[in-house]
């Protein structure tokens, strides 16, 4: 079986070094010396001028000046961010490239507090839904900032964070944007969720590039083996293609991983409470069936809930791109 399957940034740390493989381009001032491009964009001219130079060769002057107007590669200093939600063994996250700056991602995990949402069983043991959604939210929460990516926890349990183990204890002590208790009803669940997420996204600058993710685990028969499927608004474009962007991707890497096995997820519109009152263009995801033996296997196995947080990841820096084209 293939192995696939705001709390935000408390503390911000540089490394002195950086890898010139991770760039993004800056384009010079008019008027504009040397070191002071270099200051602007945090490089210290005695220690970074030969490795700037070196990643540039060929751009400059013939006296070795930048040109004005002109775009150069500035090296990325590796930054660390301090994330106490995802646990103490995960809460350093080094921050490997840019790819995802200036976005903002809403990450849900389904259920939660009182609700455990569908429950299925291995090998005797209790398997609920909000568990398994939430680690897989944190995860792929790590992998957004991990690319430069402001997140948004909605869901929160302070004391789980992200768990290696193959069957996660289930409690009920999880928490709603910004620490609420979450209600036994579900109408009132819903609504405080989807609250917190239009109280998040007012506060984002207008043009910001800012999606919801919603995880969910599905409950069907036994016999019914389910691939990730996706649900957007019927008249949210954007959701749309972000759905679209993230069943490619799944796509592409079945095809790599399991060439014999065809990926049968799906893109659909439904009508669903999160998908239509909330601000940000979302995607609900279902990621398979928690009572399927096949399916269990996707998030029992630790390294198969890393593969798809690291896959819906890849999918969302997709969509970024194609947005940023326009």
């Amino acid at each position: 079986m293939l192995k696939f399957l705001s709390f935000i940034i408390i503390l911000t740390l540089s490394f002195h070094g950086f890898s010139q493989e991770n760039f993004k381009w800056v384009t010079v001032k008019k008027g504009e010396g040397f070191n002071a491009f270099l200051y602007r964009n945090q490089l210290n001219p005695s220690k970074h001028t030969s490795k700037f130079k070196a990643l540039n060769q060929g751009q400059f002057t013939k006296t070795g000046h930048l040109i004005a107007g002109k775009k150069y590669k500035v090296p990325l200093r590796y930054t660390l961010h301090s994330i106490p939600l995802l646990g103490k063994d995960h809460s350093r996250v080094k921050q490997i490239n840019n790819t995802l700056e200036g976005a903002v991602i809403h990450l849900v995990a389904g259920h939660g507090g009182p609700d455990p949402g569908a429950v299925g069983k291995v090998s005797g043991h209790k398997i609920c839904e909000d568990e398994y959604a939430y680690d897989i939210v944190l995860r792929l929460g790590k992998e957004l900032i991990s690319r430069g990516a402001k997140v948004h926890f909605i869901i929160r349990d302070y004391n789980d964070g992200i768990r290696d183990a193959a069957f996660l204890k289930p409690d009920k002590d999880e928490r709603c944007y910004p620490s609420q208790v979450i209600p036994q009803k579900q109408t009132p669940r819903l609504r405080q969720r989807a609250a917190a997420i239009n109280i998040l996204a007012r506060k984002e600058k207008s043009g910001t590039y800012q999606r919801l993710i919603v995880l969910h685990l599905d409950s069907r028969s036994k016999s019914n083996r389910t691939d990730v499927y996706f649900y957007h608004h019927a008249k949210s474009s954007k959701g749309k293609k972000l759905a679209l962007a993230l069943q490619k991707k799944i796509k592409t890497k079945y095809a790599k991983h399991q060439p014999s096995r065809e990926y049968t997820g799906t893109v659909g519109a439904r009508k669903l409470y999160m998908l239509s009152t909330t601000t940000p263009p979302s995607v609900f995801a279902e990621l398979g069936n928690i009572n399927n033996y096949r399916d269990q296997i996707r998030f029992t196995r630790m390294d198969n809930r890393q593969a798809l947080a690291k896959w819906l990841c890849e999918g969302i820096v997709d969509d970024y791109k194609n947005e940023k084209k326009k």
